[in-house]
């Protein structure tokens, strides 16, 4: 278990790429488990040496997708609040279904993409346009922030709800990131040396902030 982020906006050309890659590493996988060679054969090997750089390729392409494990994220919040990247904010009050014309069954149903067996269309623009309104409170609770954040709410890097971390708020938290590693750069390579993840993070952050944020799905 652990925490999974994923941008709000791909990059451009990115989900064609991913496929395009996806496809070769499908097939390096598919020649390989054709081979009717033990494990330890030269030709196996290679061919394995093959499957693991059509791998390496096809992750390195997905720049949407960055994982922590729950303790990491439990290091990373430690750490970003160390920095000063992270401020305490209330979320909004959760939306009542009630009060958009819908149930409470329904509402359940309102942020999925798919909905299986269901009698009416819940997809994008085919839901229902109470079923809009709900989604499109629910979004401005996820996505809430100061006019002026001064960091990342730390609340958004917890839980399984899909918080969205804006781009004004990744752009504070780096900013103070910044002032705080400048006064105190051996702390830095301690924390570097600790959590190797912590640099590809930082990469993360500011990739996010040219698309639109990101979104986090951890744990309940």
């Amino acid at each position: 278990m652990g925490y999974d982020m994923y941008l709000v906006r791909a990059p451009e050309g990115e989900d064609a790429a991913y496929d395009a890659a996806s496809r070769l590493f499908d097939a390096a996988v598919e020649h390989r488990d054709g081979l009717d060679l033990p494990y330890d054969h030269p030709e196996y090997r290679a061919v394995q040496t093959k499957v693991n750089r059509a791998y390496d390729a096809m992750e390195a392409v997905r720049t949407t997708h960055f994982y922590l494990t729950t303790w990491a994220m439990s290091e990373c919040r430690a750490l970003m609040d160390h920095f000063g990247m992270l401020i305490a904010t209330r979320p909004l009050d959760r939306p009542a279904p009630e009060a958009y014309g819908i149930t409470s069954g329904e509402a359940a149903l309102a942020p999925a993409f798919e909905m299986l067996g269901f009698p009416v269309d819940y997809t994008g623009d085919a839901a229902p346009a109470q079923v809009q309104r709900y989604r499109k409170a629910l979004e401005e609770r996820l996505s809430w922030a100061p006019p002026q954040p001064e960091g990342i709410a730390a609340h958004k890097l917890g839980g399984d709800e899909g918080w969205t971390v804006t781009p004004g708020e990744i752009h504070a938290a780096l900013a103070a990131y910044e002032t705080s590693r400048a006064t105190n750069p051996a702390l830095l390579s301690e924390v570097i040396e600790d959590a190797d993840w912590w640099p590809e993070w930082i990469d993360y952050l500011r990739h996010a902030a040219r698309h639109g944020g990101f979104r986090t799905y951890g744990p309940p």
